[in-house]
This record gives structure tokens, C-alpha cells and sequence, in this order.
């Protein structure tokens, strides 16, 4: 009994994630829902129902707020809740309970309820608890007044947070320069051998002393003059900036001139009645539908 008791006291873990459910039975795991209001201890339905949908149903309609603290976006946890209109989009960032949960029925009728996630890593605070008020309109001390919801007074508790950082995993590679080969994974799983990049300083030098002088096999050609025509002011033929640049294949992608192409098909030539007779269809079915 004792325990039962201790784990109802609210505690200063954040909110993970907010639900709506119709039939408090079915509420998901790891959710908790809000059964009673803060003042009062009375019923904490936030559905409006009216006198004329109640017999027309036959059955009272509930909707009930759950919270989480386990469930959720992995690392995200809820910082801040706002209340909007019917009618209303949910603000940048923040996320709209728009349906229930257990049976997928609309959740509001008139005021509908957005929360905001943020890392948990990078939130400065963090909401820990959420109240229900039935007759007061005012928060309670230590929580923050969001607005009427359906009837009753939202309100929420926040606990600052100190931002974690999270180390990052150790490379599985150095990063020293090597001209050593290194055993990289193919695409089968197995291990194939690379030569290393050298990124040291004299061959960095050498490389960029080499691309200086290489120069085009032959020169560019000379800037056309400018034409005139009465629909415009000028036209000029421009250039592409690869003038002058050969237009060869690296010879390490040159194909051997003894390959011989084996595996292409012979491609046999059709005439016109032969690709008629061929995929000709008559479409006799589908006249007679």
C-alpha cells in the first residue's frame, strides 16, 4: 500500500509524451491517465457532451488526458503546451492531439491542445506535471496557467534541466596520415584493400604545384563580338568556361581493344506488320462492358 502511495507522488521526471484516450481501460502502456481534478477531486472528463448528443448516443462520451514518462520520441521530451481554437493551426513546432488514441475519434470539440518537444540534451526545463482544476481558474502555486480546456483549467509544472553533453563515439579509424593501405569493407562484407590518402603537407604542395602548370593542348577561343538586334538591348554569345580544355577519357577507364562484346543479344529487326501481329489487341472485351 505504501508503494502504491509513493508512486503517485508526482516527481520532477519530464513529460515524455501526451495522449487522449475515450475509454480509460484502454489506455496504452506506459501512460497514466488524468482521472481527477486538482481542487476538487471530481471527474476529469474534458469532453463537453450535450444534453441532446447524450440521447441520441445512449452512452456518455469521455475524453481523458494521459501522460508519459517513458514513452515517446527516444531522447525528446515536452517543454511547453498551448491551447488554440478549433479552427486554429498548431504553432511552428509544436505537435496537435488532433485524435484519441483508443479508438481514433476526434478529440476536441472546441479548444484543441499542442505540445512542444525538444532534445532533452539541448531543453533548458522541462514539464514534470500536469493538473486538472474544476472550479478554480487560478494555478495552484509551483504551476503555470495554460487556459480553459472544454471546461476545466489546464495548468503544468516545470523543472529546469541541465543540458547533457553526450560524448561522441571513439572513430573505428585514425585520422593520422598514413601511406600505408587500409583493409576497408566491400560490398560483400569482406575486406579489400586501399591505398591510403596522403594529405600531408609536401604532397598537398606538389599536387597543387603540378595542377598550376598544366595547361589546355590548345588555346581559347578568341571572345566573340557582340550582336545587335531591335527586340533587345545585346546579345552576347557567351562562353561555358571549358574552352580549351581537352575532352579525352582517362586512360584508366580505356576499354582494351581485344574485349569483345559476348552477352549483348542480337537485336533483330522488325517490320511494321510484325510488331503489329505482335502486341495487335483487339479490345472486344472492353467494347462488350
Amino acid at each position: 500500500m505504501i508503494k502504491q502511495v509513493i508512486k503517485s507522488f508526482p516527481d520532477n521526471k519530464p513529460i515524455s509524451a501526451l495522449c487522449v484516450v475515450e475509454d480509460v481501460s484502454k489506455c496504452p502502456a506506459g501512460y497514466s491517465p488524468i482521472l481527477k481534478t486538482h481542487d476538487q477531486d471530481s471527474d476529469a472528463d474534458l469532453h463537453l457532451q450535450s444534453w441532446k448528443e447524450s440521447v441520441f448516443i445512449g452512452r456518455k462520451i469521455t475524453r481523458y488526458l494521459c501522460i508519459s514518462k517513458t514513452e515517446g520520441i527516444s531522447d525528446y521530451i515536452v517543454v511547453n503546451i498551448v491551447l488554440i481554437n478549433e479552427k486554429e493551426g498548431p504553432p511552428d513546432g509544436y505537435c496537435l492531439i488532433s485524435r484519441t488514441i483508443d479508438n481514433d475519434q476526434k478529440a476536441w470539440r472546441k479548444r484543441q491542445l499542442c505540445y512542444k518537444l525538444s532534445r532533452r540534451n539541448l531543453a533548458s526545463h522541462a514539464i514534470t506535471d500536469i493538473i486538472l482544476l474544476s472550479r478554480s481558474k487560478k494555478a495552484p502555486d509551483g504551476f503555470n496557467y495554460v487556459g480553459d480546456l472544454n471546461g476545466l483549467t489546464l495548468c503544468y509544472k516545470t523543472s529546469s534541466q541541465s543540458p547533457v553533453n553526450v560524448p561522441l563515439s571513439p572513430l573505428s579509424y585514425g585520422l593520422a596520415p598514413s601511406q600505408a593501405t587500409e583493409n576497408l569493407p566491400n560490398g560483400n562484407g569482406s575486406l579489400e584493400s586501399y591505398p591510403s590518402l596522403d594529405m600531408s603537407a609536401n604532397s598537398l604542395t606538389h599536387d597543387y604545384d603540378r595542377l598550376l602548370s598544366l595547361k589546355p593542348t590548345r588555346p581559347a577561343p578568341k571572345l566573340p563580338t557582340p550582336t545587335y538586334s531591335s527586340s533587345n538591348y545585346s546579345t552576347l554569345n557567351s562562353l561555358q568556361g571549358l574552352e580549351g580544355i581537352p575532352f579525352v577519357l582517362n586512360p584508366n577507364f580505356v576499354v582494351d581493344n581485344k574485349y569483345s562484346l559476348k552477352n549483348i543479344p542480337e537485336i533483330k529487326v522488325k517490320t511494321l506488320e510484325d510488331l503489329d501481329l505482335q502486341y495487335n489487341y483487339s479490345f472486344e472485351q472492353e467494347r462488350q462492358v
